[in-house]
């Protein structure tokens, strides 16, 4: 069965196995969720370049784990490596090795374990006890480094977690002697990523996925991803220009990473792409980017999503995403003339220092534009914060499933009888924020619910389970994920969560000018800007 999905694709790599070093690639998830993901993406691209190897791809589909590309079980791997972009998965990571027949012990098992993706740059800590190493860092600067390595000793567990302990950003948990892991970055992008692994199943469809620029300079206060890919780096137009040559005409393109390209650039990559009548769709717009001009690389477009998180002024400056109401209600107008039919719009409950007064001018909000008559079909999606590490936020207190469901039943009380309102699962906020802030203590209960035991039950074997939901009162606080460095000083964090408390804003990441979070001091110490 999961051989029959190469008739969706196209260019896949099937390859030969004699004479080289087999890896399986594993996304402890579904089939159309990673073949959505750039980063997984990338990585199968990047491995299968090598003549020496031959990477295939597994999925957790709920059934026998096998290779989609050849069928093979993962014992036939000497080397599997998986790639978790989201906490969740975790779980999902032990019911793979589970199903698979792989111990879960690694003192047990012949096979190589790593991992790698950006959940575990934040804090690997409560993976550390089935993982044999940890890849942290983004691959193109990793890869000159791991590759000889791969082909040299891949058959040699000891030689090759012995071989990558060299490296700052290679965490072995049973051979840890450094004193913190460095989180490697790129300091200059010169080659953007463009995933060309087509698929009919993909979530997105038969989507060419392209990186336009790495890292965001807004400082939402909230956004692991907006922190932990500091300082942010753009491609040059020329490279991103290069780059659409290999898109082919009419196809769909998935811009990634918008957050801090320069219109101009952005105009120039989408009037090239639109040259070739792509269709072009974006993860999420930025509210104040868009103007008339923009509006031309809509076309085609059947949906864009916006995010405001909040509607509530105090909120705004809490999280430092200060977006007016008017300035929504404009790109509203904008898109209406553009022709655009759905938009979707996103916001957080349970957000630091949030008061019911708080959640009614959401829903006040929400209200408000649904009177406008505006011609969307529009749909309202409502996360749960989770205090992520790396972020001003670490600090903050996770509200717990009972007080976010009252929040939930809040929020619908006062936007009675409005149709497209979705709520992710308290139940998966909490999982997750347990997960995010965990250690490697919570091992009992990962493998409880790799067992299929309900969060509740599993929960039951955790002796302090406040000690990862409770806020924490100084910088001084010890956490699991402080062995991780990823260039942002916990100083600066501290610093940008007194002004939260103090309803401060702060402007964005200005790379030429400001030295404050530390990020480009450390990226680019040893070869000037």
């Amino acid at each position: 069965m999961k051989r029959d999905l190469l008739k969706l694709e196209e260019n896949f790599f099937k390859k030969r196995w004699r004479g080289r070093v087999p890896i399986a690639l594993i996304f402890p998830n579904k089939y159309e969720l990673g073949m959505a993901n750039l980063g997984f993406l990338t990585l199968y691209q990047r491995l299968n370049q090598y003549e020496e190897l031959v990477c295939e791809r597994v999925f957790y589909e709920r059934s026998e784990i096998r290779s989609i590309e050849s069928n093979r079980p993962l014992r036939d791997f000497p080397l599997l490596l998986f790639s978790i972009p989201f906490e969740a998965d975790y779980i999902n990571v032990l019911r793979i090795l589970k199903d698979g027949g792989i111990s879960l012990e690694p003192k047990e098992r012949a096979q190589t374990i790593l991992a790698g993706g950006v959940a575990l740059w934040a804090n690997p800590e409560p993976l550390a006890p089935f993982i044999d190493g940890f890849l942290l860092g983004e691959w193109e600067a990793l890869e000159e480094k791991i590759i000889p390595v791969f082909v040299e000793e891949a058959f040699s567990k000891d030689k090759l977690i012995q071989a990558l302990s060299k490296f700052e950003f290679f965490y072995s948990p049973a051979h840890f002697e450094k004193k913190r892991v460095r989180v490697e970055k790129v300091k200059r992008p010169e080659n953007p990523l463009l995933s060309t692994v087509l698929s009919d199943k993909a979530k997105f469809g038969r989507s060419y996925l392209l990186e336009v620029s790495k890292g965001c300079g807004r400082a939402c206060r909230f956004c692991l991803a907006g922190f932990i890919y500091r300082p942010p780096r753009r491609y040059s137009v020329e490279a991103l220009l290069e780059k659409v040559k290999e898109i082919p005409d009419s196809a769909k393109v998935g811009l990634i990473g918008l957050e801090f390209v320069d219109k101009e650039e952005v105009l120039k990559l989408g009037e090239s792409l639109l040259s070739k009548k792509c269709v072009l769709t974006f993860s999420s717009l930025r509210i104040d980017a868009i103007n008339e001009e923009f509006l031309k690389l809509l076309k085609g477009a059947k949906s864009v999503a916006l995010a405001p998180e909040t509607a509530s002024l105090r909120l705004k400056r809490v999280i430092n995403k200060f977006i007016e109401e008017e300035e929504i209600y404009s790109v509203l107008d904008k898109l209406k003339r553009a022709g655009l039919k759905k938009v979707k719009i996103y916001f957080m409950l349970g957000l630091p220092f949030e008061e019911e007064e708080d959640i009614i001018e959401t829903a006040k909000f929400i209200n408000r534009l649904l009177q406008r008559k505006l011609p969307f079909h529009f749909t309202f999606t409502f996360s749960f914060f989770v205090p992520k590490p790396h972020t001003p936020f670490q600090w903050a207190e996770f509200n717990g499933i009972t007080k976010l469901e009252r929040k939930r039943d809040l929020l619908l009380k006062e936007v009675s009888g409005v149709k497209g309102i979705k709520f992710e699962s308290p139940k998966e906020a909490f999982l997750q924020a347990l997960l995010a802030r965990g250690s490697a203590d919570l091992k009992e209960i990962l493998l409880k619910m790799a067992e299929g035991a309900p969060l509740k039950q599993a929960l039951s074997l955790v002796k302090d389970l406040e000690r990862y939901l409770s806020p924490l009162q100084s910088m001084e606080e010890s956490f699991p994920w402080d062995i991780i460095d990823i260039g942002v000083s916990k100083d600066f964090l501290w610093r940008e969560w007194k002004r939260a408390q103090a309803q401060k804003t702060t402007p964005f990441c200005k790379r030429e000018t400001c030295r404050a979070c530390s990020a480009c001091k450390k990226l680019y110490s040893n070869s000037g800007l």
